[in-house]
C-alpha cells in the first residue's frame, strides 16, 4: 500500500460556470471560414477537424481557469464551530497529560472528553445536514438542488479493482487496466465464427461487390432542422473525446451553424462519414453481483463525439421514414420504434396466455437470450441487407459509417491502444438501434406461433389442448429460428434462455431444444421487466417490485424519514419521481391481480405517505391520502389503464390495436384490465 497521497489530475473540460458565452459567440463569428472546399473525402476530413478545433479553441479562450474546485460541485466539508475546536484542543491537552502521568484519573478525564467531543460532532453534523435539507429546492440549479441530492444518493460508488489478465498477472495501474479491457473488448467486437456458412458468405460477398444503382438524392439538411435537433439534445449526456457537450452546441451562433449544415449536406451528397467521428472512447462499469477482478464482469459504455451524433440524427430521420414507408421492420418488433413500448409487447404475450387459460389449454413459451446481440452483428451481413433494401446512396453513406471504426478504453487518465471494431453496431450511437432492427428483421414467423420481439428480447409461444402438440409446434419453430440465426451469425445461449408452461393444471409441456441443447424449464420467467408466472396471478411480480421498493426507500430514508427536515412538498416530489414509477410500471397489466396482491403495494404506499406527512400511527390512511392529494393504488390502476386503452386504440401497429377488442371468454372469475373503464374516448 502506498504511504503517500496519490494525486489525480483534474478532468479536462471546455467550459464552467464562469464561461463568457457572448465572447465565445463573438470569437466564432470572427474566425469561422465558410468558404472551405467540400468536394472530396479529404476535404470533409479536414473540415471536420477544423470545426471541432474551432469550437474547442473558442470555449477554452472564453473560460477562465478556476481557482480551487469547480464551484458547481458541492463541498462536503463542514465548518466546525469555535466550541468544537476548543474541545479538540482540550482533548489533546488531556491526552498529552495522560501520556506523561499514566494516572487512572487522567485516563478517565481523557475518555470523558473524547466521548463529549464525539457526541458534539455528531450533533453538529446532523444539524448541518438538516440545515442543508431545509434549503433544498426542486427548481434550484446550485448546490441546493433537490435533483442533484437524490441523484448522488442513488449513484453507486465506483471502486477501482485490480484485474486479472489471461497470463495470470494483475493489472493495477490505470494504463494496465485500460489495456486489459481493450484486449478483452477487441475479442468481443468480432463476429461469431462457430456458425459460419461458407456458401452464404460467398453469396454475400459477391452481392456486395456488385454495381450500385442510381437513386434519388437524399433530402438535404437545413440550419432550421439542425437548430431543432440541437435544442432537443440532453444537457446531462457525457461528451466524447472532443469534450464538446450539448450546452456548447446550443451556444453556437446562427452564422456558425451554417458550416456544419453545409458539411452535413456534402456528406449526404458524397456518401462519406469522416474518420475523426469513428473513434469511440469507452469506459467500463461493473455489473451488479459480478466478480470485480474479471474483465467480463464489466459493461462497456461508449462515448462518441456529439457532432457525430448530430449528423446521425439527421440520417436517422431519413432512414426511419424510409423503413416505415416500406415496412422493412416486422410488426412484432416493438423495440426502438416510435409509439411502441414494452407495455404493449408484454400485453400481447399476456393476452395470448389469458386466452390459453380461458380455453383450458397449455401454452408452451420460450424466452430466448441472445449473446452480445449488439456487439456481434456481422458487418457483411448487415451491409447485405442495407444494400438489398435501402436506396444505394443511403447504403453508401451507411457503409462508410459502419466500416473502419476504432475504439480505445479510458480509465481515469490512463488509455489503452486503439483497436479495430470488426463486428457490432456502434455503441452509444443514434443509428445503432435502427441498424440492429434491420439486421434482425428477417426472423422466421409461423402461423400458429406468437412471436414477440423487443430489440433482442424474443418470446415464442404456442398453445394447444395437448401439451405434447404445443411443444412440437414450438420445437418446429425453434429449429427454423436456430437455422436462421446460424446463417446470420447470431448466437443464443440455451443455458440462459427459458422454457415455461402457462396453464392452470399441474402438468408441464415436454422440454424443447435450441441447437440440440435442452432449455431449462422455469415456473417464473422475466420478460421486459415483468415476472410472468405460469398461472398469471402476478403475485411474484408484485412481491419483486415490493422488494425493490424497500431497497430504494432505505437508501432515501435520510431524505424521507421523520427526522428529515425536508419540506413535505419536496418529500412528496421525491416519492413521485423515484419510488412511484417503480410500482406504476406495467400497472395496466398487473393491476388485474386480485385484491390481496394489490394490497401488498398499497401497504407500502401507506407506510411511506404516513412518514412523509409525519402522521401518528392512529391516523386513518384515507385522511393521509386526502391531505397529500395522493390517489390509492386501485385508483391509479383505473386511471392509467383507461389512458393506456385510449392510447393504443389509435396505435399505428395493428397488433396493438387488436388488444382493445380481443376480450376472451369469461370462464374464469378474474378481473380483466378493461373492466369498469367505460367506452373508449
Amino acid at each position: 500500500m502506498s504511504i503517500t497521497v496519490i494525486e489525480r489530475s483534474k478532468k479536462r473540460y471546455l467550459y464552467n460556470n464562469k464561461t463568457d458565452w457572448p465572447g465565445f459567440k463573438e470569437y466564432l463569428q470572427d474566425h469561422v471560414d465558410l468558404k472551405l472546399p467540400l468536394k472530396s473525402e479529404d476535404d470533409i476530413d479536414c473540415a471536420t477537424e477544423y470545426i471541432t478545433s474551432l469550437i474547442q479553441q473558442a470555449a477554452w479562450l472564453s473560460t477562465p481557469d478556476c481557482e480551487g474546485p469547480d464551484s458547481r460541485n458541492m463541498s462536503n466539508k463542514n465548518n466546525l464551530p469555535l466550541e468544537a475546536r476548543e474541545m479538540i484542543l482540550e482533548k489533546r491537552r488531556l491526552r498529552r497529560k495522560w501520556h506523561n502521568s499514566r494516572h487512572p484519573e487522567d485516563k478517565k478525564a481523557l475518555n470523558k472528553a473524547a466521548a463529549e467531543l464525539k457526541k458534539f460532532l455528531a450533533e453538529a453534523e446532523n444539524d448541518t445536514l438538516q440545515r442543508r435539507l431545509e434549503l433544498l429546492n426542486a427548481t434550484s440549479n446550485n448546490e441546493h438542488s433537490l435533483w442533484k441530492t437524490v441523484k448522488s444518493s442513488q449513484k453507486p460508488q465506483l471502486i477501482e479493482y485490480p484485474l486479472k489478465r489471461p497470463d495470470g498477472m494483475w493489472a493495477k495501474t490505470d494504463e494496465e487496466r485500460a489495456e486489459a479491457f481493450g484486449a478483452f473488448l477487441k475479442n468481443v467486437f468480432t463476429p461469431n465464427t462457430d456458425t459460419a456458412d461458407n456458401a452464404f458468405e460467398e453469396e454475400v460477398k459477391s452481392f456486395l461487390q456488385s454495381d450500385l444503382q442510381l437513386s434519388p438524392p437524399i433530402k438535404s439538411c437545413t440550419p432550421r432542422e439542425l437548430k431543432g435537433i440541437i435544442r432537443e439534445l440532453q444537457l446531462k449526456k457525457a461528451p466524447g473525446y472532443d469534450l464538446i457537450t450539448a450546452e456548447v452546441l446550443q451556444q453556437l451562433p446562427t452564422k456558425v451553424l451554417v458550416f456544419p449544415t453545409t458539411l452535413f449536406n456534402s456528406m449526404l451528397r458524397i456518401g462519406y462519414f469522416p474518420n475523426q467521428w469513428k473513434v469511440s472512447q469507452i469506459t467500463m462499469i461493473l455489473k451488479a453481483g459480478k466478480p470485480p477482478h474479471q474483465t467480463s464482469s464489466y459493461r462497456p459504455i461508449s462515448l462518441l463525439p456529439l457532432l457525430s451524433k448530430l449528423f446521425e440524427k439527421v440520417i436517422s430521420r431519413r432512414l426511419n421514414r424510409w423503413l416505415e414507408d416500406n415496412r422493412i421492420i416486422p410488426q412484432h418488433q416493438f423495440g426502438f420504434r416510435m409509439k411502441h413500448s414494452t407495455i404493449e409487447q408484454v400485453h400481447r404475450v399476456c393476452d395470448h396466455i389469458r386466452h390459453t387459460l380461458e380455453s383450458k389449454e397449455y401454452c408452451s413459451g420460450v424466452f430466448l437470450d441472445v449473446q452480445q446481440a449488439f456487439d456481434k452483428v456481422w458487418h457483411a451481413g448487415l451491409l447485405y441487407k442495407l444494400k438489398l433494401w435501402l436506396p444505394h446512396n443511403l447504403f453508401q453513406l451507411l457503409k462508410s459509417y459502419i466500416e473502419d471504426r476504432i475504439f480505445y478504453v479510458k480509465i481515469n487518465e490512463g488509455t489503452s491502444s486503439f483497436h479495430e471494431v470488426k463486428a457490432g453496431v456502434p455503441q452509444g450511437s443514434v443509428l445503432g438501434p435502427s441498424l440492429y432492427l434491420i439486421y434482425t428483421s428477417g426472423v422466421p414467423e409461423s402461423v400458429n406461433i406468437l412471436t414477440a420481439t423487443f430489440a433482442d428480447d424474443t418470446a415464442i409461444l404456442a398453445s394447444d389442448k395437448d401439451p405434447v402438440s404445443a411443444s412440437k409446434t414450438v420445437q418446429s419453430h425453434l429449429d427454423q429460428v436456430h437455422n436462421w440465426m446460424k446463417r446470420w451469425k447470431i448466437k443464443a445461449s440455451a443455458a440462459k434462455s427459458n422454457h415455461i408452461t402457462f396453464t392452470l393444471r399441474r402438468d408441464n409441456c415436454p422440454p424443447v431444444k435450441l441447437g440440440g441443447e435442452v432449455l431449462p424449464h422455469q415456473t417464473v420467467v422475466k420478460y421486459l421487466g415483468f415476472h410472468l408466472d405460469r398461472k398469471q396471478i402476478w403475485k411474484t411480480h408484485i412481491q419483486k417490485k415490493r422488494d425493490e421498493l424497500n431497497q430504494k426507500y432505505r437508501s432515501l430514508s435520510w431524505l424521507l424519514g421523520r427526522q428529515s427536515k425536508l419540506s413535505v412538498n419536496n418529500k412528496l416530489l421525491i416519492y413521485k419521481a423515484v419510488l412511484k414509477p417503480v410500482w406504476t410500471y406495467g400497472i395496466q397489466l398487473w393491476g388485474s391481480a386480485k385484491t390481496s396482491n394489490i394490497a401488498i403495494m398499497q401497504r407500502f404506499q401507506n407506510s411511506v405517505l404516513k412518514t412523509i406527512a409525519h402522521a401518528p400511527w392512529f391516523t386513518k390512511i384515507d385522511e393521509v391520502h386526502e391531505y397529500l392529494q395522493m390517489p390509492t393504488v386501485k385508483a391509479e390502476v383505473e386511471n392509467l389503464s383507461r389512458a393506456y386503452r385510449d392510447r393504443i386504440a389509435d396505435h399505428p401497429n395493428k397488433l396493438a390495436t387488436d388488444l382493445t377488442s380481443c376480450i376472451p371468454i369469461r370462464r374464469l372469475k378474474r378481473k380483466h384490465i378493461w373492466d369498469g373503464l367505460g367506452p373508449i374516448e
